[in-house]
């Protein structure tokens, strides 16, 4: 995962335990990530045609809402669901041939393609219906997306995760290294700064991701936590020009410059991104988000989502702490109320 992605759940006695929006999955060690809801009342909304995802734990009391992808985990039968965005299943994700491509690389699991849907009750649906189609599933391939892998305990669906992730994992391309004397040169006269990230500067040292990136956007996250369009300089370009709201800026041949003060989600998710593409051939054929797609995900409620994610990155805890001890944090899913 990267940032705020990704999002875990566990059914337990009718009790949906789901990532809460905007959390990270790297601070479940120290923070608490999960909040309790009914499963059979997110049952009931998504019949009803309503999105469960931002559902709080308790009524009366600010606690972080549920996932947006509250409703697809809802929906799956099994106990335990992992959803990843793990960088080898994106670089299949986003290839028009993925499908094909994974079918001897996943043979002897039961798993299916979904094509790309939004995430939320358009998601939910078309999971929903590849289950019904095939009753034995655990593993989906979500285009332009990400890998959710389904198992009855916890042990399973790691043990499940890792052996998909061996068969798909990618040797990523090398790249050159970055142009430092043109990276510093450009810092020192600009308001950017030079990325400490070696593998981000494949952006713009390894011509085949320019290439990629320029030509659009290949999931989600990209356009909400860094940008729709990637802007690429020559390294000669005068300091005024590399002058753009961005998080960050491609100097062709020569590497990355970041924001002066990136925030930790936009350094996660570039990171992220400069792997994804350099497990991508060149030969191989893409398929990006169209721009209505792109459009439909940059609405109100991504940008309130893309804050959570952010404070999040910062390490502010919006879990209030009502009990002594983690067990007890919340009330039993029978007091709950909607």
């Amino acid at each position: 995962m990267q940032a705020g992605t990704g999002n875990t759940s566990i059914k337990i006695d009718g009790v949906l335990w789901i990532k809460a929006s905007g959390k990270w999955l790297a601070h479940a060690g120290y923070d608490e990530i999960l909040v309790p809801v009914s499963l059979a009342e997110m049952r009931r909304r998504i019949e009803q045609n309503a999105d469960p995802a931002g559902q709080s734990a308790i009524s009366g009391v600010k606690t972080p809402g549920t996932s947006v992808e509250t409703a697809m985990h809802s929906v799956l039968p099994h106990r335990v669901v992992l959803h990843v965005h793990s960088v080898n299943t994106i670089a299949w994700a986003v290839r028009q041939d993925g499908h094909a491509e994974l079918a001897p690389r996943l043979e002897g699991i039961d798993w299916q393609w979904i094509p790309y849907v939004p995430s939320g009750l358009p998601l939910a649906r078309a999971v929903e219906a590849a289950v019904a189609r095939s009753p034995g599933t655990r593993v989906l391939v979500l285009a332009n997306h990400g890998l959710v892998v389904c198992a009855e305990d916890c042990e399973q669906a790691e043990e499940l995760l890792r052996e998909v992730e061996l068969r798909v994992a990618i040797v990523p391309r090398p790249a050159p290294e970055p142009d430092w004397q043109v990276l510093n040169r450009l810092a020192e006269t600009t308001g950017w700064r030079v990325s400490s990230g070696i593998a981000v500067h494949s952006l713009g040292t390894d011509a085949v991701s320019g290439q990629i990136v320029s030509n659009g956007i290949l999931y989600p996250c990209q356009a909400i936590f860094l940008t729709t369009k990637a802007r690429i300089f020559s390294p000669s370009a005068p300091a005024a020009d590399t002058v753009v709201d961005q998080p960050f800026v491609i100097i062709e041949g020569a590497g990355v410059l970041i924001r002066e003060k990136p925030n930790p989600t936009e350094t996660a998710t570039l990171a992220g991104l400069a792997q994804v593409l350099q497990r991508i051939p060149e030969s191989a054929p893409l398929q990006y988000l169209t721009g209505d797609q792109v459009r439909d995900l940059l609405c109100a409620d991504v940008y309130h989502y893309r804050e959570l994610v952010e404070d999040n990155g910062s390490g502010k805890s919006s879990f209030p702490k009502l009990r002594s001890h983690p067990s007890e944090l919340f009330l039993p899913a029978k007091t709950l109320r909607f």
